[in-house]
């Protein structure tokens, strides 16, 4: 070829003729293949109308965070890098001219190999050029440098990464066989080769996908599927009484069971409890998996808990009832740090709501001398309940933190109580889990706010800091006091199904 109609027709064979379409496998779906294949099912599959857009603050701010931290990176290690601009086709080709005019460093470059009839393509976050080997440009070739906020390795990068160095070498004529990693702290360097079996295998499945050859499994509701398609995941499986709904069954359990004709929970409580025990009866399996599984199939098929033990709910009635939560910052800005930025307190002899709010980290000791004050004395007359180990656990690391106050953290930490831990130990709820968000909607309770959840939280806090916006901060506030309320909320419903007599008892089923 003469190098003035290169990479014409460089474009020209890799284009195929044509732009890529819904047949072809784009690199950046690897994500999905392997952590969400439902949606991405859907995407093809699910009636259009059923697509709720959810947009994902926390994600965005994170992502433009990132570019910026891409940015840095670039500069300091290319002077002069190229930009690629322009619609798809337009990418493309500027990326080759970009190669054959030996760009020392190509930004937001495109790749495609749509040979075939099912293509390749896929952007790359950095091509370096590389001085040495020989490419169909030169005496000279380009890696992939992909620039990634996280702090190690994940399969998906790997896996999209060996892919796109696939259509690279078919472009370049020459396998730079590895490609360069930048993480939070760390470089790593991805042998393409070790990886590229696995990423076939991903692309076979997203065409099996797409063909509606392979319906994947949704997973465990709230959420079932990224956004768009996580409402409609959410109603699929209940629709369904799919077993995913079971919370302990693993993929080798429901698939035991499905290969037996028992696709529901419904099934499952007709097929009966001598059954699910002959099925689910491995040596490499908890011993009450067929327990488990029999009566949460049951709490679903009578809408109502099963009673796991008595006696065990409600935990000791104490003078004052305390259900605190804690929201934190994460690291998604570029010089941020993490700390304890809201502790909330919902107090039920008074029946309010108490928010401590720290506006940097200055102020995390400041907040947490606050809450220890407003708890005053926490002798065994106080119970302070939360939801899972976290807020413990973070108090006990606060204490090397805070020495000024460990006694304070120390004594807060003696007067809680896990509700999570007392609700699985006497009930099996008709839940997918028994997190805070499956659990309480199950017995009644709803979030008031549908767009702001526990990573959005912090993305209106940083809008409150930057910009002052009260409404944003009461976002922050609201969600935290319904978390709060939310624990109250479930010992509530539980102690009145109780007094009621609503609930089954398992012992008398089996």
């Amino acid at each position: 070829m003469e190098n003035t109609s290169l990479s014409k027709q460089l474009f020209n064979t890799f284009s195929a003729g044509r732009t890529p379409c819904a047949d072809d496998l784009p690199t950046g779906k690897m994500y999905q293949i392997l952590e969400d294949p439902f949606g991405l099912w859907c995407h093809f599959h699910a009636p259009k109308n059923e697509a709720v857009e959810e947009p994902n603050l926390y994600e965005n701010l994170r992502g433009k965070t990132d570019k910026l931290i891409r940015e840095h990176w670039i500069y300091e290690h290319c002077k002069n890098p190229v930009t690629i601009t322009g619609n798809d086709s337009e990418k493309f080709i500027n990326t080759i001219k970009a190669m054959q005019e030996g760009a020392e460093g190509i930004i937001g470059g495109t790749l495609w190999d749509l040979r075939g009839a099912e293509g390749l393509y896929g952007g790359v976050n950095f091509l370096l050029k590389v001085p040495q080997g020989q490419s169909v440009f030169g005496a000279y070739h380009y890696k992939i440098v992909q620039l990634k906020r996280a702090g190690e390795m994940k399969e998906h990068y790997a896996l999209q990464t060996a892919l796109l160095n696939k259509i690279l070498t078919e472009i370049q004529g020459y396998d730079a066989g590895e490609a360069l990693f930048i993480f939070k702290a760390k470089e790593q360097i991805l042998t393409c080769a070790r990886v590229m079996e696995r990423a076939k295998n991903a692309a076979v499945l997203y065409h099996s996908i797409r063909r509606g050859e392979t319906v994947p499994e949704a997973k465990k509701p709230p959420k079932g599927a990224l956004s768009p398609w996580r409402v409609y995941a959410n109603k699929y499986v209940f629709e369904k009484h799919d077993l995913v709904l079971i919370p302990h069954l693993n993929n080798t359990m429901r698939e035991i069971l499905r290969k037996n004709n028992i696709n529901t929970y419904d099934d499952i409580v007709t097929a009966g409890f001598e059954k699910i025990k002959e099925l689910l009866s491995d040596p490499t399996y908890p011993e009450n998996t067929p327990v488990l599984t029999y009566a949460h199939a049951l709490a679903y098929v009578k809408n109502k808990p099963v009673l796991r033990a008595k006696g065990k709910f409600p935990p000791p009635t104490k003078k004052r009832n305390l259900y605190f939560d804690f929201e934190a910052t994460e690291t998604f800005q570029e010089n941020n740090v993490s700390f304890i930025y809201l502790i909330g307190i919902w107090d039920k002899e008074e029946d309010k709501f108490i928010p401590f709010v720290a506006k940097e980290e200055k102020e995390e000791e400041i907040i947490f001398k606050q809450f220890a004050n407003y708890v005053a004395d926490c002798g065994p007359d106080v119970a302070l309940y939360h939801w899972t180990e976290y807020e413990v656990k973070k108090m006990k690391a606060l204490c090397n933190k805070y020495p000024n106050i460990k006694a304070e953290l120390e004594r807060l930490v003696s007067a809680c109580v896990d509700l999570k831990i007392e609700v699985e130990k006497a009930f099996y709820l008709p839940a997918p889990s028994l997190s805070l968000k499956a659990a309480a909607p199950a017995l009644g309770f709803n979030w008031r706010q549908k767009d702001c959840g526990a990573m959005d939280s912090m993305v209106y806090f940083t809008k409150w800091l930057n910009t002052g916006d009260e409404a944003a901060l009461k976002k922050v506030l609201m969600y935290n006091e319904d978390d709060c309320i939310a624990m109250l909320k479930v010992e509530l419903a539980l102690c009145d199904l109780l007094a009621r007599g609503e609930v089954l008892e398992v012992s008398e089923l089996l």
